[in-house]
């Protein structure tokens, strides 16, 4: 089967989508490796889906794709601070009917996953710094604020009376708020612009798929770092 690949900059990295396979994508610190790395991400996608009990996808023979657009990160120069990503042709396309039930349970296995990379963990080992200050609490506390961030470029973000007080709480809002509004997304051609980036409901889907199953493996990485 041929694919169409997208890739965008996103903090000195570059993240090449699948957009046929939500939530497949590849990525590495040079452009060209990212581009040869996307059969092999196509190959873990599938067996990803395996491992969830969705139907093996057929990686046999040759895969091929198509190169649709690059684009780079940029400064909003109101906001020198703040990186704008990608929005891609494909992001500006209303969310389908017949798509609305296999997004919401790739989102629910990418929650899961998320939960489960740092299962039988001490606070100890949450709390040790692998990287630049970064450990793997942090790591969860990040994602969990991405995943409501991303609902609140487009106003979508739920209004609780008292804030979550753990990245438990907020994943489990983000995701219940995601599976609330998702449905009601399907043909919504909104596009809104926040500090110079545009948003749209693909966007965010496209964009929490991202960040859940890269942050899971990234949790992994420090995993393996420390040696648990």
């Amino acid at each position: 089967m041929k694919y169409s690949v997208c890739l965008e900059e996103v903090e000195a990295r570059w993240v090449g989508h699948v957009l046929e396979l939500p939530g497949c994508f590849s990525s590495t610190i040079d452009q060209k490796e990212t581009i040869a790395q996307i059969p092999q991400a196509i190959h873990h996608y599938s067996s990803w889906l395996k491992e969830h009990g969705e139907k093996y996808l057929s990686t046999c023979g040759e895969i091929t794709f198509d190169i649709l657009e690059i684009i780079r990160e940029w400064s909003f120069p109101p906001h020198p601070d703040y990186a704008v990503n990608a929005f891609f042709a494909s992001d500006s396309i209303p969310l389908r009917e017949d798509e609305i039930d296999n997004l919401l349970l790739l989102l629910e296995w990418s929650y899961q996953d998320l939960h489960r990379s740092s299962q039988g963990l001490s606070q100890e080992i949450m709390l040790t710094s692998v990287e630049e200050g970064w450990n793997i609490e942090g790591i969860l506390k990040h994602t969990s604020r991405a995943a409501l961030w991303y609902l609140d470029q487009l106003d979508l973000a739920p209004k609780p009376q008292t804030e979550p007080k753990t990245w438990q709480e907020s994943l489990e809002m983000s995701k219940a708020q995601l599976t609330l509004v998702l449905p009601k997304l399907v043909g919504v051609g909104r596009i809104e612009m926040n500090q110079g980036e545009l948003w749209s409901p693909r966007k965010i889907i496209r964009r929490s798929l991202w960040h859940l199953r890269d942050h899971t493996a990234h949790v992994y990485q420090f995993r393996n770092r420390l040696g648990v």
